[in-house]
């Protein structure tokens, strides 16, 4: 192990290489009916679940990995959803249980052949690993990406894949 530090690239300083991995990075997109969003990452903080916050026009949720609160603007109606999260925040963790459930669901598609099993279908997956790797390319050029709109032909929910 320790020649491997000082001969190969896990030894290397982070500050003092090639390496250009984001640690902070702020998004802004608008979709085509108009809405915003921005998503902010930050590897700076402490390690805690991922924090999700959806502000909408008549309510927001706001999400810490352990719970769920959503608030009604209208009302003023608060619930609180727990999420059963079990595991730890990190990788190395499980991501507070996602990463079992996720190959969970997976296996027991493929067993059963049943695709509803899965939360969401290739094209889905697809369509987020998009929006991914179009912020990496604004990231890395400096430059406003735009998608073209996915195909216009689309599965219904549940169509096998």
């Amino acid at each position: 192990m320790l020649e491997a530090l000082r001969t190969g690239p896990y030894g290397r300083c982070v500050y003092a290489c090639d390496n250009d991995v984001v640690d902070h990075q702020v998004v802004a997109m608008e979709f085509g009916d108009g809405a915003t969003c921005s998503f902010t990452m930050s590897a700076f903080t402490p390690m805690e679940h991922r924090r999700t916050q959806l502000l909408g026009t008549h309510g927001f949720l706001d999400g810490n990995g352990t719970t769920i609160r959503l608030v009604d603007f209208r009302t003023g109606a608060e619930e609180t959803i727990d999420t059963g999260a079990t595991d730890g925040a990190s990788a190395a963790d499980g991501h507070g249980g996602g990463d079992d459930a996720l190959v969970d669901a997976f296996l027991r598609a493929v067993a059963t052949g049943d695709p509803r099993l899965l939360k969401s279908d290739a094209a889905a997956s697809l369509a987020s690993h998009r929006v991914v790797w179009a912020a990496e390319e604004a990231r890395a050029t400096g430059s406003v990406v735009t998608l073209a709109p996915p195909c216009a032909e689309r599965r219904e929910p549940g169509a096998h894949m």
